[in-house]
């Protein structure tokens, strides 16, 4: 008679030999002759893939009917109401919502007036034309004009603007805003200037939105220098933004001032702004060390590295343009010869160009005791967690893994065990658990449900008293978030544990600072197993914590810079393809 743990073995990694085996045994009891079973075989499974075939065509009927009751319903209320959408009890909020947002003919309405401007071509309207769509409303111009900007009809926004000067109107100040706004992106310099005109008559001190403005529009006209006004009026105000130090740093670097735009970009690396494409592009290509003079290409280098730094600090890549003015930089100096291009890096973190091993993905003791504590404070023990969790399930738990050693790996139960639809939810489990606590010889812990106790189709009885024998196990309540249950027993593991889960943790990430946000991803990444495939047939697959650093690093003979060319990982959203630059001896 076969062992236990050999007929475990055969069930495991012998699934083919198994159902042979068991479809044998079933032979043997039946009443049937060998010809008969196998008819009978036949006609039960073509029974049930009728069934299933007759119970999703009466699914897809049954929701055809009640689309269609909807539509015909909507239609009919749209007629009565003579062509406005109404909101009803039986047509769900979001249509409505979805309905109101996608409307094409945008409508300024005044009691039973309605005036259309959709409908129509941009083109400039006589005062006449204005005359018979005005309204009467006070707020109808501040209205129209904002449809305009929306829909960039500026000889429309002219033409009111003429009207309103025609017939003495206040200009409101949302008005000019819009009509500021249109003017700059359609590059009607013009009207630009005496809009500003206009502005500075009714402020002393300029809102921080329309200075804004004021500074992308100047920056594209040989009045640029105006724009540094303006940059010092936002910093007054406190309401700088990256948006007009790109600009002004992109004009000042195209003038050729070169001492102002490593003072903005300098700036802008001590505030931690984000640039955009078009300035990195300005700095890499002014600072060119194409040079014989040694102390500008000195210079012009400390800038660039600078940025590379800059990169490197606030995690940024760069888009592939700018990549490839970046090579090209490293390749046009002089005084050094470089090679460079794109290159990949394997899972191991080896350049499969120069070979550079790159830097160990890691935090150190006082960055994973930040990430600890925080997530203690704002996951583990906000009041948020109480919402699905009681306060003494969650004791329990605590209590549960203080008193037991250090974990090396943590499982989700649930988020692992429902990958494959296909394959049986605790036979999926199984493989996994037995993967890392029999294969691997790991301490784990299986964090589960209570109803996946309850030994019914989906989860076998053999199966889960398989892991608890080689597990520890705790099953918290159905209705609990087993999430910060999951968080907790890892990090109170310490460093080296690691868990096994699908769930990126993007609501618990949201709680966090800035900064512990950076660390915590950086531990995320190097400790989280994601499954990938499971099924009877083969161990299981896993997307295995990254092992290198993946922000721009220098080992002093060569650059690795990640670039951000389109193609992103699904889960960590990172970059795959990285520019290598290596010093030539």
């Amino acid at each position: 008679m076969m062992s236990l743990s050999a007929y475990r073995f055969v069930h495991q990694w012998h699934p083919l030999t198994y159902s042979i085996l068991h479809r044998i045994q079933q032979f043997r009891t039946s009443k049937f002759s060998p010809i008969q079973y196998a008819l009978h075989q036949k006609r039960t499974f073509q029974s049930s893939c009728h069934q299933v075939q007759k119970r999703d065509e009466d699914i897809k009927q049954k929701n055809y009917k009640q689309n269609d009751q909807r539509r015909l319903s909507w239609k009919t209320k749209k007629l009565q109401s003579g062509g406005h959408r109404q909101k009803l009890t039986f047509i769900p909020k979001e249509i409505i919502n979805m309905s109101k947002a996608n409307d094409v003919n945008t409508k300024v309405q005044d009691g039973s007036t309605n005036v259309k401007f959709g409908d129509e071509p941009d083109r400039y309207l006589s005062v006449d034309e204005w005359q018979e769509r005005w309204t009467g409303n006070p707020r109808f111009c501040v209205g129209v004009m904002g449809k305009f900007a929306g829909l960039g009809h500026i000889q429309k926004a002219k033409s009111l603007m003429d009207f309103m000067n025609a017939k003495n109107m206040r200009v409101d100040e949302a008005v000019l805003h819009n009509f500021l706004s249109l003017c700059v992106s359609h590059n009607h310099f013009d009207e630009m200037f005496r809009t500003y005109k206009v502005l500075k008559e009714i402020h002393q001190k300029l809102p921080g939105p329309t200075l804004g403005v004021l500074i992308d529009g100047f920056c594209k006209t040989s009045s640029w220098r105006q724009s540094i006004e303006f940059l010092e009026q936002l910093k007054l105000q406190n309401a700088t933004t990256s948006r007009s130090y790109c600009k002004l740093l992109v004009a000042a670097l195209k003038q050729g001032e070169l001492e102002l735009g490593e003072k903005l970009f300098t700036e802008m690396v001590r505030e931690n702004m984000v640039m955009d494409e078009a300035s990195m592009t300005a700095i890499i290509r002014t600072f060119s060390c194409y040079t014989d003079d040694k102390s500008v290409a000195q210079r012009n280098e400390s800038i660039v590295h600078k940025l590379i730094q800059h990169w490197r600090q606030e995690q940024i890549y760069p888009p592939k343009e700018v990549g490839y003015e970046l090579i090209a930089w490293f390749k046009s100096k002089r005084n050094e010869k470089w090679r460079a291009g794109y290159s990949d890096i394997d899972d191991s973190g080896v350049c499969n160009t120069c070979g550079t091993k790159l830097e160990k993905l890691m935090l150190t003791t006082r960055e994973f005791q930040i990430v600890h504590d925080e997530v203690m404070e704002k996951v583990i023990k906000s009041k948020d967690v109480f919402l699905k969790t009681s306060p003494e399930e969650l004791e329990s738990f605590i209590e549960f893994v203080n008193e037991s050693e250090a974990y090396d790996v943590v499982i989700d139960g649930l988020n692992v065990a429902h990958l494959d639809p296909f394959v049986n939810n605790s036979e999926q489990l199984r493989q996994v658990v037995v993967y890392f606590a029999e294969q691997l010889e790991k301490r784990v812990l299986l964090i589960g449900r209570q109803h996946m106790l309850q030994h019914h189709k989906k989860w076998h009885k053999y199966n889960m008293d398989w892991i608890r024998d080689i597990a520890d196990c705790f099953f918290a309540d159905n209705v609990s978030q087993d999430d910060p249950f999951l968080l907790y027993a890892t990090l109170h593991s310490g460093e080296d544990a690691v868990y096994v889960s699908r769930d990126m943790m993007r609501d618990h990430r949201a709680l966090l600072s800035p900064q512990t946000l950076k660390y915590f991803l950086k531990w995320q990444r190097s400790h989280q197993y994601v499954p990938v495939k499971i099924n009877k047939y083969h161990p299981p697959r896993f997307q295995q914590p990254c092992v290198h650093e993946t922000i721009a690093q220098t080992d002093g003979f060569s650059w690795h810079i990640p670039v951000h060319d389109g193609a992103v990982d699904e889960q960590w959203k990172l970059p795959h393809q990285w520019i290598c630059a290596t010093l030539m001896e």
